[in-house]
């Protein structure tokens, strides 16, 4: 039988956690969490090996109370036997003495009467020989017919033990007599009885001393008994001979197991068992010189709420700190590693947002890993600002160049253009002077655009409405010097832009329009017409070029001529602009629809 340990060992489950962890979606933790539950898991099986020694520690311990209630029970048994063992002694050394061969049976009961005297536990002494006969004894009886009422109940267990040994009798004590006779009362006596042997081994009679209960319970007195304790001699039947307790009276504490006339077989070394009062306890049984046994018992001591506490404590203590060493590790981490690391993503965003001069600032303190990534963030930025500021001296510098040549081939498309108007007044027919007319007008269109790409900045974009203004407005007054001053006007409510490419094919077709528009003016004849051009965005992206005139004077220019070797120009210029032009059908309006040119 065990003894039962759950008092002192309550269990303690820590499983509920790691389940949640094991829920946890990982892409949502953060960095500080997720060193903390590496950490955490990495160090699991090492808290997990501390819990079981903690735990084994506290059960140890618990078996060490039980060892230490055993201790105790035998020392204290140990104390009786010791007292128990004088008595032997006495009997051996009676047995020593020289009483005659055959025994003087004066000489013995005067050597008995004298030891009686000197040992006041003892009431008699007797020697029986074999056959039950009492050879002598001291006191004497009273009277003969005594004397034979003396023969002992108990001489053949005596005879049977073949040791020394000790048993209670209820045996009948003759009183003194009086005027109604001599009268007798019942009385429990102990007697501790010694064979004795001849040469030869054989049994030659029985030694018995005398004795009350009250010695063996005097003798107890002397044994320091903790509280809840109790202490117990009986004899080889399982008879109690005396007791004591300690504390509160202990009523019915010997254990259930314990009958009498059973036989000591029930009762052997250590166990834990209730007793009769239905507390348990643990009984430590010995057994004591003279055939006899001690049982000690006591009551487990229960824990108080401050040791239940301190036990908690005890057992939790290495779970306690691995909850506290991964949150240590989890704020180290943050302070050592997740703070530079912030430090240096923010001046990432920085940069990113647009602030070139964002850097790092130099932190002793972070990881020599964060700052050489603060440091290779810091060069990269540097290296970058120079680049990007020879960048920007290349780029203004190539602004710069772009900007001359356009200004200078603007200089020279004047030049060509004053030539041509030089040349045209050699012209000698009316048609002469058209053609140079018409390539005049045409170098003008290629200066404005060159003027515009001379007036931006970036020269991917060219705003339009600028561009076919100063167009309209240079074509006036080149017309002007021949036929007199026809209106030509622009109207562009929104800016629209275009690339340079699509800017000049558009200004060509405008100026073939105007050429168009005007070819049957004559000095001599028509007055000055009115040419409207009006440039507008449409809702769903691209832009509308319309041109209103008040004669109707379009008719046929999506015609080949034979003059343009079946070739038509407007053709070639609707394609490039991937555009579509249509005619209105008074020949006055001509409208051109033009997807986004940017």
């Amino acid at each position: 039988m065990q003894v039962d340990r759950g008092r002192y060992l309550p269990l303690f489950s820590g499983s509920t956690w790691l389940k949640r962890l094991r829920g946890a979606r990982p892409e949502r933790l953060s960095l500080r969490t997720r060193i903390a539950i590496s950490l955490a898991i990495a160090l699991l099986p090492l808290f997990l090996a501390a819990e079981i020694a903690q735990y084994s520690e506290v059960a140890r311990n618990g078996t060490l109370q039980e060892k230490a209630v055993i201790t105790r029970g035998e020392a204290v048994l140990a104390g009786q036997g010791r007292a128990l063992a004088s008595v032997g002694n006495l009997l051996d050394t009676i047995s020593l003495l020289p009483l005659g061969n055959p025994v003087d049976r004066q000489l013995c009961s005067d050597m008995f009467r004298r030891i009686i005297v000197q040992n006041a536990d003892v009431s008699s002494i007797r020697l029986i020989a074999a056959g039950g006969d009492i050879v002598c004894q001291a006191p004497q009886p009273a009277t003969a017919t005594q004397e034979q009422a003396q023969a002992p109940e108990w001489l053949n267990r005596a005879l049977q033990s073949q040791q020394f040994s000790i048993q209670s009798w209820h045996g009948k004590e003759a009183q003194a007599p009086s005027e109604a006779g001599t009268e007798s009362v019942t009385t429990t006596q102990l007697i501790a009885t010694r064979p004795l042997f001849d040469a030869e081994g054989n049994t030659t009679g029985i030694l018995a001393a005398t004795f009350a209960p009250a010695t063996l319970a005097f003798s107890m007195q002397d044994a320091k008994l903790p509280e809840s304790s109790a202490l117990a001699i009986l004899d080889a039947h399982g008879a109690l001979l005396a007791q004591q307790t300690n504390g509160a009276q202990l009523d019915k504490w010997l254990p259930q197991s314990l009958v009498a006339d059973t036989g000591p077989d029930l009762m052997s070394g250590t166990f834990v068992q209730a007793g009769r009062d239905s507390v348990e306890r643990i009984y430590v049984v010995n057994a004591l010189p003279g055939n006899i046994f001690g049982l000690y018992a006591q009551t487990p001591g229960e824990p108080s709420l401050a040791a239940r506490a301190m036990l908690y404590f005890v057992i939790a203590f290495p779970l306690l700190v691995w909850i506290a060493a991964s949150i240590a590790a989890g704020r180290a981490s943050e302070r050592m590693v997740i703070d530079p690391l912030n430090r240096v993503r923010q001046a990432i965003r920085r940069y990113i947002a647009g602030e070139m001069s964002a850097r790092v600032d130099e932190d002793a303190d972070a990881p020599e890993e964060v700052q050489a990534l603060a440091g290779k963030f810091n060069a990269m930025a540097d290296i970058i600002q120079t680049r990007d500021e020879a960048l920007r001296s290349a780029l203004a510098h190539q602004k710069a160049l772009v900007r001359e040549i356009n200004h200078r081939v603007r200089n020279n498309l004047q030049v060509m253009s004053s030539l041509l108007n030089l040349q045209s007044r050699r012209a000698q027919t009316p048609e002469q002077a058209a053609i140079f007319l018409d390539v005049q007008r045409r170098v003008n269109a290629l200066g404005t655009v060159h003027n515009a790409l001379y007036q931006v900045d970036d020269f991917q974009a060219i705003d339009l409405s600028v561009l076919l203004k100063d167009l309209c407005q240079s074509t006036a007054r080149h017309l002007s010097t021949e036929w007199g001053q026809p209106v030509l006007t622009m109207q562009c409510r929104t800016p629209v832009f275009a690339l340079p490419d699509a800017a000049l094919t558009l200004a060509f077709l405008v100026t073939e329009l105007i050429a168009a528009a005007t070819a049957h003016l004559s000095p001599e004849g028509h007055p000055a017409v009115q040419l409207d051009f009006e440039l507008a965005e449409k809702a769903d992206g691209g832009s509308v070029l319309t041109l209103k005139v008040d004669q109707p004077v379009l008719g046929g220019l999506m015609e080949n001529r034979p003059d343009e070797g079946q070739i038509n120009l407007f053709h070639g210029l609707i394609r490039q602009l991937r555009a579509h032009m249509e005619i209105g059908e008074d020949n006055c309006v001509a409208s051109v629809t033009m997807p986004a040119l940017v």
